[in-house]
């Protein structure tokens, strides 16, 4: 009754599927798909100021597109599309007002001239534009425009391509008419060169318990309202998901019929007489590679034992190996070549190993370990006291490695030197006292032919794990149904919080593109269908909608609580802390009087009071007389009293071309290409306030 039960709670969507799958039978599938989006019913794939971009234009573009290029995968080609069509609703009209439109002079030029365009260097020439590519690409858009049945595709690069110079014109107008000017450098000039020190005390939230201060819902829903809309608080458009994982793996009959059949096999391998004809004739011979094992790799082999029982022409196996099973028949065992060196070090770092000054400090600091090591102290001991190499200090400094493995200094020492030498060899990662613990040329080695297959899934093991996913999705219809059942049986819940639209990665899965679909378009509680993917099915619960702009309590109580804790302590020692001189202060404070030398308005934090920011504390040390204490100030760190000591007035004049190129270089990115920087911060606000909404969801 339950499972009919659950059918009957999500007879929507079943009669949605069992109507589509009708629907298939009438209508080929990517005019379904065009007509529904990858969502039934969502005929919308964004809107921008308002007018929406249907999934008709927005699919068949996306299908025009890829006929056009090669991309590596289709995402790369609806997000390239999406981009553009978002930017012809923006600025098509600042295109034709700028008067950016292509002559055919240019639009010939851009592709194939003196002057190819970036973007058409990078997408026809891999950035490479050669007199000799672009002949060949002038014949292949002759020979193109010329052909009927190649005009479509001609006039569809021409679209593409005039959008994207146009884009280029108007991103580097932005750019050429972003600069800063003299007097923005004179005040840059200032802010750097104009200092003050000043004597404080200061009384860090940090060092006040949070029992000490008594904060209610109210006081934390009176600094919500109060900071709601400060831009750090602000909210991304994000999906909070949960998803489990039902893994489609091969089942204990899998294994059982496959082992049956690899015993078989291991007998007649046994008694085989021509290994390379029984690999043929049971169709082995494209899973059977020839192994190598020697010391290293013998220990990192499930059956080393066995191996090494084992006498030439024996079999080993068959045997799991995670999800594979492996036969092993021992072809050889003989001492081979290998010229293998272990050695134990300590490094010394230094900023410039060649200055002379600097490595005869090392070689001090060497030759005194030295006289340690024979006065009887223990060399991993040393190691975790002095060796600057993180890699080798769990191991005492050892390293065992073959010719090639290290920098050839270090490599020459250990070889050309006997076991037992202690010296040093000098590097490019600094000077590295060496002993030399063990050296060998050869190694006993075994050479198998191996035979390894994965374990198939059986259609009847896929199917049970098909109807476990399905009867999870029906019987569990909300959030708190999910994560009781995935209690229940035992499922890891994973959590993937603030997913963006058209996300193809989340927490702990790569391919997720259909996932974060599903997300945008459901309502929180809801619970997915199965998504087959990468060898599992995954079902999700949406738990949270998060819409761009002022986030709503819930979603930020915990950075609201605590800024109402910061408050309560800032209001109880702002009056506390207020008294006839610093000293006086800092005793009711229960702290000390410190001093900040040479603090600037451009670098406005003080060192050793805490990594925030104190602008508030600098304006005040600028604006006070000197010798005059201040109020006590709510600071970023904690509750401040201040006395300025001294300030250097500066005098400016000139041009101030350094900062200027600094403000440029900085604030305005104009050393950076036109996809980077102003341009595309200026993109963002745009798109910000023309509310821009994808609503692709993962198609």
């Amino acid at each position: 009754m339950g499972m009919i039960e659950s059918i009957r709670n999500r007879q929507t969507l079943l009669l949605t599927l069992i109507g589509l799958g009708m629907l298939s039978f009438l209508i080929p599938y990517d005019a379904v798909i065009a007509l529904m989006g990858n969502n039934a019913g969502n005929q919308s794939a964004g809107v921008v100021n308002g007018e929406e971009i249907s999934f008709l234009e927005y699919r068949t573009r996306v299908q025009q597109r890829t006929g056009l290029f090669n991309y590596t995968d289709n995402r790369s080609a609806q997000n390239e599309v999406w981009g553009d069509i978002v930017a012809e609703r923006l600025y098509s009209g600042e295109f034709s007002d700028l008067g950016l439109e292509l002559t055919k002079e240019e639009f010939d030029d851009i592709r194939y001239g003196d002057f190819v365009s970036p973007w058409v260097s990078r997408t026809f020439y891999g950035g490479q534009v050669t007199e000799e590519q672009k002949e060949n690409w002038r014949q292949t858009f002759s020979q193109m425009y010329s052909d009927p049945n190649g005009r479509a595709n001609y006039n569809g690069y021409a679209d593409i391509i005039s959008l994207k110079r146009m884009r280029e014109k108007f991103d580097g107008l932005v750019k050429a008419g972003l600069a800063a000017n003299t007097l923005e450098g004179k005040r840059e000039f200032l802010r750097a060169e104009e200092k003050v020190d000043f004597r404080y005390v200061l009384k860090r939230y940090t060092s006040v318990s949070d029992d000490e201060v008594e904060v209610t819902d109210r006081d934390v829903r009176n600094y919500y309202n109060a900071h709601k809309d400060e831009a750090q608080y602000a909210q991304r458009a994000g999906r909070d998901l949960e998803y489990i994982r039902i893994p489609i793996a091969a089942s204990f009959d899998d294994r059982k019929t496959v082992e049956t059949q690899f015993e078989q096999w291991s007998a007649d391998w046994q008694a085989a007489e021509d290994d390379a004809a029984f690999l043929s004739a049971n169709g082995l011979a494209g899973d059977a590679t020839e192994v190598e094992l020697k010391a290293a790799a013998m220990k990192t082999e499930s059956k080393a034992a066995e191996l090494e029982a084992a006498s030439v022409g024996d079999v080993v196996g068959p045997y799991f190996e995670g999800e594979s099973i492996r036969l092993d028949k021992v072809l050889s065992k003989e001492a081979v070549a290998d010229s293998t060196v272990k050695c134990r070090h300590i490094l010394l770092k230094t900023d410039d190993i060649n200055d002379e000054a600097q490595l005869a400090t090392l070689e001090a600091r060497a030759d005194s370990l030295k006289r340690r090591l024979r006065a009887g102290d223990e060399f991993a001991d040393l190691v975790n006291k002095h060796s600057e190499d993180p890699g080798s200090k769990a191991t005492g400094g050892e390293y065992e490695f073959q010719r090639g493995r290290m920098v050839k200094p270090f490599e020459d020492f250990c070889f050309d030197n006997r076991v037992g030498t202690i010296g040093t060899a000098k590097t490019n990662y600094g000077l590295h006292l060496i002993e030399v613990l063990d050296q060998q040329w050869t190694a006993d080695a075994i050479t198998v032919s191996r035979v390894e297959r994965s374990v198939g899934i059986s259609d009847k093991t896929a199917e049970a794990a098909e109807q476990q996913a399905l009867n999870f999705a029906i019987d569990n219809s909300n959030t708190e149904d999910f994560r009781n059942a995935a209690d229940t049986m035992g499922y890891a819940v994973v959590t993937a919080r603030d997913l963006q639209s058209g996300s193809e990665a989340i927490t702990g899965l790569t391919n997720a593109g259909e996932v974060v679909g599903w997300a945008y378009g459901a309502e929180a509680g809801d619970v997915s269908n199965p998504f087959r993917i990468d060898g599992d099915y995954i079902i999700a619960t949406l738990v949270r909608i998060k819409e761009a702009g002022v986030p709503p309590l819930e979603n930020v109580e915990a950075q609201m609580r605590a800024g109402a804790i910061k408050d309560k302590k800032a209001e109880m020692y702002m009056d506390i802390m207020v008294g006839s001189s610093l000293e006086d202060v800092a005793e009711k404070a229960g702290d000390k009087v410190s001093t900040a030398t040479g603090v600037s308005l451009k670098f406005p934090s003080i060192s050793g009071a805490g990594s925030a920011p104190e602008p508030d504390v600098i304006g005040a040390a600028f604006a006070l007389p000197l010798d005059v204490i201040s109020e006590p100030i709510q600071g970023a760190n904690g509750v401040w009293v201040i006395a300025p000591v001294t300030r250097n007035p500066v005098e400016a004049t000139g041009t101030f071309t350094t900062e200027v190129a600094g403000l440029n270089d900085r604030t305005y990115f104009r050393n950076l290409p036109l996809s980077s920087g102003a341009p595309v911060r200026l993109s963002s606000a745009i798109q910000e306030k023309a509310e821009v909404e994808d609503l692709r969801q993962g198609s």
